[in-house]
């Protein structure tokens, strides 16, 4: 006599590796589905655009950020807050926490939205984590002297692991971590992508108008903040989360998001 048994339940573990061999076999679907992006190009434009404003821009700024208006500075000061690294990270979390609550509550056509939004903030807050990293390993090994100190080292004081603060000038971390942000954001919402680059230049030269980064700094901050995003949208896209993989090799939003 044949007597019915119920299966055993499936562990975390297992959900997990269920989880990660679906994205594995994602990947593998995709990563022959894209076109090939000008990697070389792009690279050589922005570290041309980075020793442009090494040599035009540096040395004029700083002979002159001495002599910038008090009350220009003091506004500056105030938008570059908005900036730092723990303000974003505070948003990110928050907004984190907001989706991942409605999700929890919402219907299943909600959920699926909810779900999407998580994973939208979360592809946000790894670009700007990971730009963080690198950028602050890049600035202290480097060692470049802050435009503070121009009178006594001028634009190539460099004094590599120092690891002083006026000895962590390129590249710029707080524009790094803005130009992740607002490049982020500019992918996942394209049609406000202007808004969002302006928004992000305005708050890279917010650092150079309170004397605390050269031109070149915050030049070099910003694509690398850009970079980073970009790549990480790649990485997504690879995957099939939040992002899908355009005929020309570029991350596209994607609106269907589920693991299917």
């Amino acid at each position: 006599m044949r007597t019915e048994t119920t299966p055993p339940p499936v562990s975390t573990i297992q959900r997990q590796l269920r989880l990660w061999q679906r994205l594995a076999r994602r990947y593998d679907l995709r990563r022959n589905r894209h076109g090939r992006l000008p990697w070389l190009g792009y690279a050589l434009t922005t570290v041309n655009i980075v020793i442009l404003a090494f040599l035009v821009f540096d040395t004029p700024l700083g002979q002159a950020a001495k002599n910038l208006s008090p009350q220009l500075i003091a506004v500056a000061g105030d938008i570059t807050d908005i900036g730092r690294l723990a303000w974003i990270l505070a948003a990110i979390a928050v907004v984190f926490a907001v989706g991942l609550f409605i999700a929890r509550r919402s219907p299943t056509r909600g959920r699926y939205r909810a779900a999407l939004f998580i994973r939208m903030v979360a592809y946000v807050g790894l670009s700007v984590l990971t730009t963080s990293i690198v950028v602050n390993l890049l600035k202290y090994a480097i060692g470049r002297a802050r435009p503070l100190l121009y009178d006594q080292y001028g634009i190539l004081g460099f004094e590599p692991f120092h690891g002083g603060f006026l000895f962590q000038s390129f590249p710029s971390a707080h524009s790094a971590n803005v130009g992740a942000l607002f490049a982020a954001l500019a992918l996942l919402f394209p049609r406000f992508r202007l808004l969002f680059i302006g928004i992000g230049i305005w708050l890279g030269a917010s650092r150079i108008i309170i004397g605390v980064h050269y031109p070149s700094d915050v030049a070099a901050g910003l694509a690398l903040g850009a970079w980073i995003a970009f790549a990480v949208a790649i990485l997504f896209s690879r995957f099939g989360l939040v992002f899908s993989t355009g005929q020309d090799g570029w991350p596209r939003l994607r609106l269907n998001h589920g693991l299917r």
